[in-house]
């Protein structure tokens, strides 16, 4: 059962800075309806953490309808999104969970996860912060107990200082993964997956080009 007992802390914002205001007991009854409880054994699930404004939720609901969507992101105003999205186009197969992904990854005590999306995690550039990044070696290896043989996890950045804290720790755990796409000369998003997300388009717009990793559990 999902719980709220992590001990690893997420940071970021829940709201925008937008003023706009929202009915939030409107919101969580919504959530409750397609909120992420317990992991069914007769499941298969893919885990899409960050989600942002749910673009990738819902590609990949689209993508896999035979398996279920987790789509783990604190962030508010995104995750209305998301909702409008699923009620309009009548998805069947996205639950959410509206915080932390260890309470996610707490509640799930067997190999379960087909696919792991992380695309454009919070870079948290400056040093300070840097232990604020979700994406480490440890984290990867709790990924690893809890995915499927042979299935991948696919980190996304457009960060060049988040794409070398990433491959640090792709090294410190290369026991654990196969990195598919180590010897590509491009790592680009768009030679493997026909999406554009709003921080996709926010890094092309910037003249950045985002990297693609593709690790497969050993």
């Amino acid at each position: 059962m999902l719980s709220n007992n992590y001990t690893n802390r997420l940071f970021g914002r829940t709201r925008g800075r937008s003023k706009k205001k929202i009915d939030l007991k409107k919101y969580y009854q919504t959530v409750a309806k397609y909120k992420f409880q317990n992991c069914d054994e007769k499941i298969n699930y893919i885990l899409d953490i960050g989600t942002g404004y749910g673009e990738t939720s819902i590609f990949l609901a689209n993508q896999f309808l035979d398996k279920v969507v987790i789509s783990c992101e604190k962030y508010i105003d995104g995750n209305i999104i998301l909702l409008k999205n699923i009620e309009k186009n009548k998805i069947k197969n996205i639950r959410l969970h509206n915080g932390n992904v260890y309470d996610v990854l707490e509640c799930i005590h067997r190999e379960c996860l087909d696919l792991v999306w992380i695309f454009f995690p919070d870079p948290w550039p400056k040093n300070r912060h840097a232990k604020r990044r979700l994406i480490t070696s440890d984290f990867l290896i709790k990924l690893h107990k809890i995915l499927k043989e042979s299935c991948d996890i696919c980190i996304a950045t457009d960060s060049t200082i988040y794409i070398r804290f990433i491959l640090n720790s792709i090294y410190n755990c290369k026991g654990y993964f196969q990195w598919l796409n180590q010897s590509e000369m491009n790592l680009n998003i768009k030679d493997y997956f026909d999406i554009e997300t709003k921080y996709y388009k926010k890094a092309i717009n910037s003249k950045r080009n985002p990297s693609l990793f593709i690790l497969r559990k050993l």
